[in-house]
């Protein structure tokens, strides 16, 4: 558009934002928890010598901290103070988990498995420590004890909750081995997705092998060949055994019963 005055373009006017001294003030403590001044478990200043610190009142300050306390970024204790939080995403990506749900979101929720478990078991065959691989050798055995409990009782619904916690139990360390916290924090949101895909999927398998007189699977079972990988680096055999857990390969035995 040009200026009829001119002849020359004109510019657009646009609206220019303005920052609150709340967001401001705020804005400015996430960045020094975030730059580490200030960790974990440190008691940060108060209401009084935050408003001397940045020449503003102490109601705006208030509602700063309060809003960082909403954020999970600090804990504010009556009579105590405030105090730096381990952040997380959980309590919010939580919140937002339930828009999620839904019996046609079960396709959704196993290509969301399989992007985070195989690039969580890849990073933890590099990174996993022999203490972790240990713990998932004990949860490992857990799991194990709970699917052979299973496959000669698939419909107790009692049976049917262990084995979904010790599957669940099993992966979640699998993505803790990883050691990367925002994996693990967005496997933890979704987790109630997950243990309903993990309850579908193994509910299903085994009351087919049951029906079809077929014995415990053992050490074929996909959850003891991701262990090997993990303990042996075998990132080879890593991609077929986490398409066959999640059943996007078909299992003789397991999804086709002959």
């Amino acid at each position: 558009m040009e200026s009829e005055q001119t002849g020359r373009p004109s510019r657009r006017k646009m609206k220019i934002a303005r920052v609150s001294i709340v967001d401001q003030v705020c804005a400015s403590i996430k960045q020094d928890i975030a730059d580490g001044i200030w960790k974990p478990g440190d008691k940060i200043p108060s209401e009084a010598e935050f408003a001397d610190m940045f020449g503003v009142n102490r109601l705006s300050v208030r509602m700063a901290l309060q809003k960082l306390n909403t954020l999970g970024i600090i804990d504010t204790r009556v009579g105590e103070g405030s105090f730096v939080c381990k952040f997380s995403l959980k309590p919010i990506l939580s919140e937002i988990s339930i828009f999620y749900e839904g019996e046609d979101k079960y396709r959704d929720v196993q290509q969301l498995r399989n992007l985070l478990e195989y690039e969580c078991t890849r990073l933890a065959v590099h990174s996993a420590t022999e203490e972790e691989k240990k713990e998932l050798g004990e949860a490992l055995k857990h799991y194990n004890e709970c699917a052979l409990a299973l496959s000669k009782d698939p419909y107790t619904p009692e049976v049917l909750a262990n084995a979904v916690d010790a599957d669940f139990n099993f992966h979640y360390k699998v993505v803790k081995m990883s050691h990367n916290k925002l994996y693990k924090d967005i496997y933890y949101m979704v987790q109630q997705l997950i243990r309903s895909h993990i309850t579908e999927l193994i509910s299903t398998r085994n009351r087919r092998r049951y029906e079809a007189g077929l014995p415990f699977i053992g050490e074929d079972d996909t959850h003891n060949k991701i262990y090997n990988c993990i303990i042996n680096s075998d990132t080879e055999a890593l991609r077929a055994a986490n398409d066959e857990m999640l059943g996007i390969v078909p299992i003789r035995g397991m999804d086709v019963i002959e």
